[in-house]
């Protein structure tokens, strides 16, 4: 009757014991069932994991039937893993390990805590027995790590947790010591790892043996760099240990001391012999003996590395790995880092070139020269890295050192010419200016914008093919040419200070910059125009919103990235040309709303170029393009006026309170001058296009926000006067146009302004007359028909009768008229 049971759906907990337990009939061997298909293993760890059926419901919430079914199901599982780990063929043993591992993950919380010793015990074994096979012995570190970690989220068996960990270290140590497996050795370092970062403690008695052992690795001539990163890493984590800062400084100091140990041998010839023995000598604390360095008295400089300068140059890169990973990592206790001592190993490094002093030429055969200079590139990266850590770990303390490293990398700027090493120092610059500020920016910009004018020659583009170079030149003289008809005063200019870009002595050697270069230095001049944009000077600003419209439109016109286009194409990726249209294009949006002096040269072009890439690029370019355009629209369309240079609120209308009016009755001369200098010319440059309303519109304001005789007076039919801007007047021009209205001359509206009338122009005067006062434009006149006249003339006969305190309401916010009520 059992297989006629219906159940609900695929989320009916009567499912999981059925189909652990065909798991286990179908795809886990048993002691007689031999293995024969080692890949059903990932569909049995997926079918675990995907359906939680080894998390046992608990009683309260299903029946007591279902409850021993689904535990009846999980005891047979474990039982049927127990056997495998024991079995003594490596293949049965290598399966029940590794679908342990899943199971102390995946268990349940209760059957974990009663279980875990038991598991432990048995995968250890595996551990201390030398006959085990290697790779039940590389499963089982992994089953450990896994079974640690799941313990160290429970606080009250953190004691048993750490006793348990300590067991590990002195077999896995000797593991490490005797076999030469590299699969093994990573499954040490990372069982290593996660005891370092869970349970530190349990190294106290063993750090310098952990510690000998890693160092022994890392400076043997037989490990792979793959390798050799992962122990630099885990050596690294050994002050964690500890967690003092006397323990991160020793780890320090000795990695400083072995790598210039092991340049004093490899600059032999190429640099003066004092140099060595100056750089170990400040790594000394004044007072206090030198520390060993690791690997012994000499630094680990055995008979191999002496004649091979790639081991020599292989073990400096891993241990500045070391150096820089210790820089990054986060740590209990405050640390003092050598940023001096740091910054003179870099400095020596940086220094040789490969050419040979005059005085050093005899003690050096040209094989000697070639093997040096074959090794100075991977040992100038591996410095470079250094630095740039070293500025990302500790920012704006940086500043005591700040000229030093200005010198540093203007200096080596000019004689790098290898990309690579070219995206280091890129990736330096943006450091230093996210981490120091506008101060670097300044120190650095001119460097920054001379380089990257170097290497974005829109002349040659590495992967671009003969029709998009010609394209881009098009498009380059079409744009150059539309923006001189726009601001001839800019253009020239700025085409001569980017041509004056390669007159500079900038190392360009190959003939065509990768794309990762281009990245590199637009990702360089997009934080200097965040960073210091502001304070761009003329000598470079321009100059580089030119070279970034021009790399912009160059990347992007005619051939937006996308897979269908480059899918076929030798030698060229996709991935790399949207990586490039991508950070030209925020380059160039960093150029637009980066704050400047005057207004967006290119704006017009920017927003042609983000709109087409918004409907034509893929899609990780066309979400970048929809933002960009969002991003615009504060410049395109402002919804005020900016506030910077502009006088308050209560300086423009100093007369909106009636109250205030009755006890100041004459306006301060110093408020109309300074809303006349500070506002009407920025005022007159956002209302210069503006669309005048229509005399429909004009009217119906004025019946909603005025009396009814206010309105009256202001009513002039059909016709109405020409409106002019609104602006704050001279005081000759505000008495003339008293005097005009005492003589019965009509009231002149101002043009486009009435929605945008100040209080104090909606004020009445003292007399009793309505004076909406406007500057009129030089050289306009004003034609008001006769109906204008009477009925102004009539309102103000009869404005005369009125008491003075009848004031007209001013008007507010809200009366304004909007653009959409003008046109209709």
């Amino acid at each position: 009757m059992a297989s006629f049971e219906r159940f609900e759906d695929m989320y009916d907990s009567r499912l999981k014991p059925k189909i652990l337990r065909n798991l286990l009939s179908e795809y886990v061997p048993n002691e007689k069932q031999p293995l024969t298909n080692f890949l059903v293993l990932s569909k049995v760890v997926s079918t675990i994991s995907t359906h939680k059926l080894l998390s046992e419901s608990p009683p309260a919430s299903v029946d007591q039937n279902h409850h021993a079914k689904s535990n009846s199901a999980v005891d047979d599982w474990v039982n049927r893993l127990l056997a495998l780990v024991s079995s003594d063929m490596p293949d049965k043993c290598w399966v029940g390990i590794c679908l342990m591992g899943v199971t102390c993950q995946e268990c349940s919380l209760d059957r974990f805590i009663s279980s875990y010793s038991v598991w432990f015990n048995s995968l250890l074994s595996h551990l201390k027995n030398p006959a085990s096979s290697r790779i039940v012995q590389v499963a089982s570190c992994t089953s450990i790590s896994d079974l640690l970690t799941r313990l160290s989220r429970f606080s009250n068996t953190k004691k048993d947790a750490v006793s348990h960990a300590a067991k590990v270290i002195l077999p896995i140590i000797k593991l490490l010591e005797e076999d030469s497996s590299e699969a093994l050795w990573e499954g040490i370092v990372h069982l290593l790892s996660t005891v370092v970062i869970l349970f530190p403690a349990a190294f106290h008695s063993n750090y310098d043996k952990v510690e000998a052992a890693i160092a022994s690795k890392i400076l043997s001539a037989k490990t792979s760099s793959n390798m050799l990163k992962k122990f630099a890493h885990l050596l690294a984590l050994l002050p964690k240990v500890k967690g003092t800062e006397e323990s991160w400084s020793l780890m320090m100091q000795k990695l400083l001391i072995s790598i210039n140990i092991h340049l004093n041998n490899f600059f032999q010839g190429l640099e003066e012999e004092t140099k060595g023995t100056k750089a170990i000598q400040r790594l000394t604390p004044p007072g206090k003996d030198s520390p060993l360095p690791l690997g012994g008295q000499n630094g680990g400089l055995d008979d191999a590395a002496w004649n091979s300068e790639q081991l020599i140059v292989s073990r400096v890169s891993t241990l500045m790995l070391c150096s820089s990973t210790m820089l990054t990592s986060s740590y209990k206790s405050k640390i003092n880092i050598p940023v001096g001592s740091i910054l003179s190993l870099v400095e020596r490094v940086l220094a040789v070139n490969g050419s040979l002093p005059r005085a050093m030429s005899p003690f050096m055969t040209g094989i000697q020269q070639e093997l040096v200079c074959a090794e100075l590139p991977t040992l100038h990266s591996s410095a470079l890295e250094l630095l740039r850590t070293t500025i990302k770990s500790i920012r704006s303390q940086l500043l005591p050192y700040a000229a030093s490293v200005v010198r540093l990398v203007s200096s080596y700027f000019k004689k790098c010419s290898l990309p690579e090493l070219r995206i280091k120092l890129y990736s330096i610059t943006t450091t230093l200016l996210k981490s120091m500020g506008i101060g670097m920016a300044m120190q650095l910009a001119q460097e920054v914008v001379t380089n990257a004018s170097a290497d974005l020659d829109p002349r040659s583009v590495e992967g671009f093919d003969a029709v998009s170079s010609k394209n881009m030149s098009l498009t380059n003289g079409a744009v150059l040419q539309a923006c001189s008809k726009k601001r001839k005063h800019s253009t020239n200019s700025g085409v001569e200070a980017e041509n004056s870009a390669f007159e500079v002595g900038v190392p360009h050697n190959h003939s065509s910059s990768p794309i990762t270069l281009k990245i590199a230095s637009l990702e360089a001049l997009e934080t200097l125009l965040t960073i210091g944009g502001a304070l761009g000077s003329d000598s470079w600003r321009e100059r580089v919103d030119n070279l970034l419209m021009t790399t912009a439109t160059s990347a992007c016109e005619g051939r937006w990235a996308n897979t269908e286009t480059y899918h076929c194409l030798p030698n060229k990726s996709t991935t790399d040309l949207d990586e490039f249209q991508l950070a030209a294009l925020r380059a160039f949006l960093a150029s637009l709303v980066s704050p400047s002096r005057v207004r967006p040269a290119f704006l017009a072009e920017g927003l042609e170029l983000f709109r087409t890439g918004k409907l034509q690029a893929g899609m990780k370019v066309a979400g970048f393009c929809a933002q960009a355009l969002m991003s615009l629209e504060v410049v395109i369309h402002p919804r005020a006026l900016p506030l910077d240079g502009l006088p308050s609120l209560g300086n423009l209308f100093p007369e909106s309170n009636s109250l205030a009016s009755q006890k100041h009755n004459t306006p301060n001369p110093n408020k109309l001058n300074g809303i006349a200098h500070d506002g009407d010319d920025l005022c007159n440059k956002w209302l210069a296009n503006a669309d005048v309303p229509s005399n429909n519109a004009i009217q119906r304001t004025l019946e909603t926000t005025l009396p009814f005789q206010e309105t009256k007076r202001l009513k002039v039919g059909n016709d109405l006067a020409t409106v002019t801007s609104l602006g704050v007047q001279d005081p000759t021009d505000m008495v003339a146009s008293e005097n005009v209205q005492q003589a019965d001359v009509p009231v002149q509206v101002p043009e486009g302004s009435l929605g945008q009338i100040s209080d104090k122009d909606a004020t009445a005067p003292q007399d009793g007359y309505v004076e909406v006062v406007s500057g009129t434009q030089e050289g306009e006149d004003y034609v008001v028909k006769d109906s204008l006249m009477e009925e102004a003339s009539i309102g103000k006969r009869e404005s005369l009768d009125e008491s003075d305190d009848d004031s007209i309401p001013s008007l507010k916010d809200d009366d304004f008229l909007s653009d959409s009520d003008a046109e209709s």
